[in-house]
């Protein structure tokens, strides 16, 4: 059996919004090889909206401590204390 015949033996397992998200990262996936190739995407979406799916496992109690952790972590690991 191909990898082909599994993937779609498993997508019709599935329900229709992890069918979407599924689609919606093999998009993705395929406009960034084509961008590696020089062509541009007929239908062309940012990674930033393509990584919005992440979104359903957002939890909210963390979003507070989010914001300047990057900036808290470079300080933190090139203190020169």
């Amino acid at each position: 059996m191909s990898t082909l015949e599994k993937a779609i033996g498993l997508l019709q397992t599935m329900p229709e919004q992890k069918i979407e998200t599924v689609y919606t990262f093999i998009q993705f996936i395929n406009s960034q090889e084509l961008e590696k190739k020089g062509i541009e995407p007929a239908n062309k979406k940012s990674a930033k909206s393509i990584l919005g799916i992440a979104s359903e496992y957002a939890n909210p109690a963390l979003i507070e401590q989010e914001e300047g952790a990057f900036k808290r972590a470079i300080t933190k690991k090139y203190a020169t204390d």
